[in-house]
Protein backbone atom coordinates (compact mmCIF):
# COMPACT_ATOMS: atom_id res chain seq x y z
CA UNK A 1 0.00 0.00 0.00
CA UNK A 2 2.60 2.54 1.04
CA UNK A 3 4.86 1.91 -1.96
CA UNK A 4 2.22 3.58 -4.10
CA UNK A 5 3.12 7.26 -4.46
CA UNK A 6 -0.52 8.16 -5.12
CA UNK A 7 -1.02 8.08 -1.35
CA UNK A 8 0.58 11.52 -1.17
CA UNK A 9 -1.89 13.12 -3.57
CA UNK A 10 -4.74 11.48 -1.66
CA UNK A 11 -3.31 12.77 1.62
CA UNK A 12 -3.05 16.29 0.20
CA UNK A 13 -6.67 16.22 -0.91
CA UNK A 14 -7.91 15.08 2.50
CA UNK A 15 -5.89 17.71 4.36
CA UNK A 16 -7.47 20.34 2.11
CA UNK A 17 -10.93 19.05 3.00
CA UNK A 18 -10.19 19.39 6.70
CA UNK A 19 -8.58 22.83 6.53
CA UNK A 20 -10.46 24.68 3.78
CA UNK A 21 -14.18 25.51 3.67
CA UNK A 22 -16.37 23.49 1.35
CA UNK A 23 -16.97 25.32 -1.93
CA UNK A 24 -19.82 23.07 -3.11
CA UNK A 25 -23.02 23.21 -1.11
CA UNK A 26 -24.02 19.72 0.07
CA UNK A 27 -27.32 18.36 -1.15
CA UNK A 28 -29.71 15.99 0.67
CA UNK A 29 -30.44 14.44 -2.74
CA UNK A 30 -26.84 13.36 -3.33
CA UNK A 31 -25.26 10.24 -1.81
CA UNK A 32 -21.78 10.49 -0.32
CA UNK A 33 -20.18 8.10 -2.80
CA UNK A 34 -18.22 10.73 -4.71
CA UNK A 35 -16.46 11.76 -1.49
CA UNK A 36 -14.90 8.34 -0.98
CA UNK A 37 -11.12 8.66 -0.80
CA UNK A 38 -8.49 6.35 0.57
CA UNK A 39 -5.29 7.20 2.42
CA UNK A 40 -5.05 4.83 5.39
CA UNK A 41 -8.54 3.32 5.32
CA UNK A 42 -9.17 -0.03 3.65
CA UNK A 43 -11.55 1.53 1.16
CA UNK A 44 -13.06 5.01 0.77
CA UNK A 45 -13.83 5.58 4.45
CA UNK A 46 -11.21 8.34 4.89
CA UNK A 47 -12.95 10.60 2.42
CA UNK A 48 -16.45 9.96 3.73
CA UNK A 49 -15.38 10.74 7.29
CA UNK A 50 -13.72 13.97 6.13
CA UNK A 51 -16.93 15.03 4.40
CA UNK A 52 -19.17 14.12 7.33
CA UNK A 53 -16.95 15.90 9.85
CA UNK A 54 -16.97 18.94 7.60
CA UNK A 55 -20.77 18.93 7.67
CA UNK A 56 -21.51 18.12 11.32
CA UNK A 57 -18.46 19.88 12.74
CA UNK A 58 -15.73 18.69 15.08
CA UNK A 59 -16.19 18.82 18.84
CA UNK A 60 -13.71 16.87 20.99
CA UNK A 61 -11.20 15.86 18.28
CA UNK A 62 -11.39 12.35 19.75
CA UNK A 63 -11.79 8.99 18.04
CA UNK A 64 -12.14 5.36 19.13
CA UNK A 65 -11.44 2.42 16.83
CA UNK A 66 -11.22 -1.28 17.60
CA UNK A 67 -10.28 -4.09 15.30
CA UNK A 68 -7.34 -1.95 14.17
CA UNK A 69 -4.64 -4.68 13.98
CA UNK A 70 -1.17 -3.05 13.65
CA UNK A 71 -2.41 0.46 12.85
CA UNK A 72 -1.11 0.30 9.29
CA UNK A 73 -4.66 0.55 7.98
CA UNK A 74 -7.81 1.84 9.65
CA UNK A 75 -10.66 4.33 9.56
CA UNK A 76 -9.12 6.62 12.20
CA UNK A 77 -5.41 6.32 11.34
CA UNK A 78 -5.59 9.54 9.29
CA UNK A 79 -7.06 11.35 12.30
CA UNK A 80 -4.26 10.08 14.55
CA UNK A 81 -1.29 10.32 12.21
CA UNK A 82 -2.06 13.41 10.14
CA UNK A 83 -4.66 15.51 11.96
CA UNK A 84 -3.16 15.07 15.43
CA UNK A 85 -6.36 13.96 17.14
CA UNK A 86 -6.57 12.18 20.47
CA UNK A 87 -7.91 8.66 20.44
CA UNK A 88 -8.09 5.08 21.54
CA UNK A 89 -7.06 2.11 19.40
CA UNK A 90 -7.85 -1.39 20.69
CA UNK A 91 -6.64 -4.71 19.29
CA UNK A 92 -6.88 -8.20 20.85
CA UNK A 93 -4.09 -9.95 18.92
CA UNK A 94 -0.91 -9.68 21.06
CA UNK A 95 1.52 -9.52 18.11
CA UNK A 96 -0.52 -6.93 16.21
CA UNK A 97 -1.08 -4.92 19.38
CA UNK A 98 2.66 -4.95 20.06
CA UNK A 99 3.29 -3.29 16.70
CA UNK A 100 0.41 -0.88 17.33
CA UNK A 101 1.84 0.08 20.73
CA UNK A 102 5.31 0.66 19.28
CA UNK A 103 3.88 2.83 16.52
CA UNK A 104 2.21 5.18 19.02
CA UNK A 105 4.72 4.92 21.88
CA UNK A 106 5.86 8.52 21.35
CA UNK A 107 2.36 9.91 20.79
CA UNK A 108 0.85 10.86 24.13
CA UNK A 109 -2.50 11.65 22.50
CA UNK A 110 -3.13 8.12 21.27
CA UNK A 111 -3.82 5.18 23.59
CA UNK A 112 -3.03 1.74 22.17
CA UNK A 113 -4.70 -0.93 24.29
CA UNK A 114 -4.41 -4.71 23.98
CA UNK A 115 -7.97 -5.83 24.66
CA UNK A 116 -10.76 -7.97 23.30
CA UNK A 117 -13.74 -5.62 23.28
CA UNK A 118 -16.97 -7.20 24.52
CA UNK A 119 -20.39 -5.83 25.46
CA UNK A 120 -19.56 -6.28 29.15
CA UNK A 121 -16.24 -4.40 29.08
CA UNK A 122 -16.54 -1.78 26.33
CA UNK A 123 -17.55 1.09 28.61
CA UNK A 124 -14.90 0.18 31.19
CA UNK A 125 -12.23 0.32 28.47
CA UNK A 126 -13.52 3.72 27.36
CA UNK A 127 -13.42 5.00 30.94
CA UNK A 128 -9.88 3.73 31.55
CA UNK A 129 -8.68 5.62 28.47
CA UNK A 130 -10.53 8.82 29.48
CA UNK A 131 -12.64 8.80 26.32
CA UNK A 132 -15.02 11.79 26.34
CA UNK A 133 -18.71 10.99 26.46
CA UNK A 134 -19.16 12.38 22.93
CA UNK A 135 -16.16 11.35 20.81
CA UNK A 136 -16.30 12.59 17.25
CA UNK A 137 -15.81 9.18 15.62
CA UNK A 138 -16.34 5.58 16.72
CA UNK A 139 -15.27 2.78 14.36
CA UNK A 140 -16.31 -0.82 15.14
CA UNK A 141 -14.91 -3.78 13.21
CA UNK A 142 -14.60 -7.01 15.20
CA UNK A 143 -15.89 -9.47 12.56
CA UNK A 144 -18.79 -10.74 14.59
CA UNK A 145 -20.12 -9.18 17.77
CA UNK A 146 -20.22 -5.61 16.38
CA UNK A 147 -24.00 -5.26 16.84
CA UNK A 148 -23.94 -6.36 20.48
CA UNK A 149 -21.04 -4.07 21.37
CA UNK A 150 -22.72 -1.01 19.88
CA UNK A 151 -25.96 -1.96 21.61
CA UNK A 152 -24.14 -2.13 24.98
CA UNK A 153 -22.57 1.31 24.57
CA UNK A 154 -25.08 3.47 26.47
CA UNK A 155 -22.98 5.97 28.45
CA UNK A 156 -21.20 7.30 25.36
CA UNK A 157 -22.71 9.04 22.34
CA UNK A 158 -20.26 9.28 19.43
CA UNK A 159 -21.17 11.88 16.86
CA UNK A 160 -20.34 9.55 13.95
CA UNK A 161 -20.35 5.75 14.00
CA UNK A 162 -18.71 3.59 11.34
CA UNK A 163 -19.54 -0.09 11.71
CA UNK A 164 -18.94 -3.20 9.63
CA UNK A 165 -22.02 -4.98 8.30
CA UNK A 166 -22.64 -8.29 6.54
CA UNK A 167 -23.42 -7.30 2.96
CA UNK A 168 -24.25 -10.87 1.98
CA UNK A 169 -27.34 -10.96 4.15
CA UNK A 170 -30.48 -9.21 2.80
CA UNK A 171 -30.03 -5.45 3.37
CA UNK A 172 -33.62 -4.97 4.51
CA UNK A 173 -33.64 -8.01 6.78
CA UNK A 174 -32.69 -7.82 10.45
CA UNK A 175 -30.29 -10.71 10.94
CA UNK A 176 -27.71 -10.91 13.73
CA UNK A 177 -25.07 -13.40 14.80
CA UNK A 178 -25.91 -14.62 18.32
CA UNK A 179 -23.55 -13.17 20.90
CA UNK A 180 -20.66 -15.49 21.66
CA UNK A 181 -17.53 -14.08 23.30
CA UNK A 182 -15.44 -17.04 22.12
CA UNK A 183 -16.57 -17.21 18.51
CA UNK A 184 -13.95 -16.36 15.88
CA UNK A 185 -14.90 -15.39 12.33
CA UNK A 186 -14.03 -18.21 9.92
CA UNK A 187 -13.92 -16.11 6.75
CA UNK A 188 -17.37 -17.17 5.56
CA UNK A 189 -20.68 -15.38 5.00
CA UNK A 190 -21.96 -16.26 8.48
CA UNK A 191 -20.94 -13.41 10.77
CA UNK A 192 -21.93 -10.05 12.20
CA UNK A 193 -25.19 -8.27 11.45
CA UNK A 194 -27.14 -7.30 8.38
CA UNK A 195 -27.50 -3.69 7.33
CA UNK A 196 -31.17 -3.75 8.32
CA UNK A 197 -30.33 -4.86 11.86
CA UNK A 198 -27.76 -2.10 12.29
CA UNK A 199 -30.09 0.53 10.82
CA UNK A 200 -32.77 -0.50 13.31
CA UNK A 201 -30.31 -0.39 16.19
CA UNK A 202 -29.03 2.99 15.05
CA UNK A 203 -32.56 4.41 15.04
CA UNK A 204 -33.15 3.07 18.55
CA UNK A 205 -29.96 4.79 19.72
CA UNK A 206 -30.80 8.09 18.01
CA UNK A 207 -28.70 7.83 14.85
CA UNK A 208 -29.37 8.54 11.21
CA UNK A 209 -28.13 6.11 8.55
CA UNK A 210 -26.20 8.10 5.91
CA UNK A 211 -23.92 5.88 3.81
CA UNK A 212 -22.45 2.53 2.82
CA UNK A 213 -19.17 2.60 0.95
CA UNK A 214 -18.61 1.08 -2.49
CA UNK A 215 -17.23 -2.28 -1.35
CA UNK A 216 -20.14 -3.03 0.97
CA UNK A 217 -18.07 -3.30 4.13
CA UNK A 218 -18.95 -0.34 6.34
CA UNK A 219 -22.09 1.61 7.19
CA UNK A 220 -22.00 5.20 8.45
CA UNK A 221 -24.32 6.74 11.03
CA UNK A 222 -24.60 10.32 12.29
CA UNK A 223 -26.26 11.29 15.55
CA UNK A 224 -29.72 12.56 14.65
CA UNK A 225 -29.57 15.63 16.90
CA UNK A 226 -26.67 17.14 14.95
CA UNK A 227 -27.69 19.84 12.50
CA UNK A 228 -26.26 19.10 9.07
CA UNK A 229 -27.27 18.55 5.45
CA UNK A 230 -27.12 14.78 5.05
CA UNK A 231 -28.42 12.40 2.37
CA UNK A 232 -32.11 11.62 2.61
CA UNK A 233 -32.87 7.97 3.40
CA UNK A 234 -34.06 7.19 -0.11
CA UNK A 235 -30.73 8.18 -1.71
CA UNK A 236 -28.48 6.27 0.69
CA UNK A 237 -27.11 3.23 -1.23
CA UNK A 238 -27.77 -0.24 0.15
CA UNK A 239 -24.64 -2.01 -1.04
CA UNK A 240 -24.26 -5.73 -1.55
CA UNK A 241 -20.84 -7.37 -1.19
CA UNK A 242 -18.42 -5.83 -3.70
CA UNK A 243 -15.05 -6.64 -2.19
CA UNK A 244 -12.05 -5.18 -4.01
CA UNK A 245 -14.63 -3.43 -6.23
CA UNK A 246 -14.88 -6.62 -8.25
CA UNK A 247 -18.10 -8.12 -6.93
CA UNK A 248 -16.32 -10.75 -4.84
CA UNK A 249 -17.75 -11.95 -1.55
CA UNK A 250 -17.08 -14.40 1.27
CA UNK A 251 -17.76 -18.12 0.65
CA UNK A 252 -20.84 -19.78 2.06
CA UNK A 253 -20.40 -21.33 5.47
CA UNK A 254 -20.28 -25.13 5.29
CA UNK A 255 -23.10 -27.08 6.88
CA UNK A 256 -24.00 -27.11 9.64
CA UNK A 257 -23.86 -23.31 9.72
CA UNK A 258 -24.11 -21.50 13.08
CA UNK A 259 -27.59 -20.20 13.92
CA UNK A 260 -28.67 -16.68 13.04
CA UNK A 261 -31.11 -14.50 14.97
CA UNK A 262 -33.90 -13.03 12.85
CA UNK A 263 -35.12 -9.98 14.75
CA UNK A 264 -38.28 -9.94 12.64
CA UNK A 265 -39.26 -13.51 13.48
CA UNK A 266 -42.37 -13.86 15.66
CA UNK A 267 -41.69 -14.55 19.33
Amino acid sequence: MFSDRTIYSALDQLVRRYTQPCVVAPSPLEPLTRYEHRVFSQNGEDGVLAELLGRVGVASRWFVEFGIETGLEGNCVFLADVMGWSGLFMEPNPDACGELSRKYAANSKVHATCALVRPDNVEQLFTEAAVPTEPDVLSIDVDGNDYWIWQALTSYSPRIVVIEYNAQWPPLGRLVQPYDPDRVWQGTDNYGASLGALRSLGEEKGYRFVHTELTGNNAFFVRADLQAVLPMPEVVPLRAANHFLGGSSHPAHPDPAPPVIDLDAPD
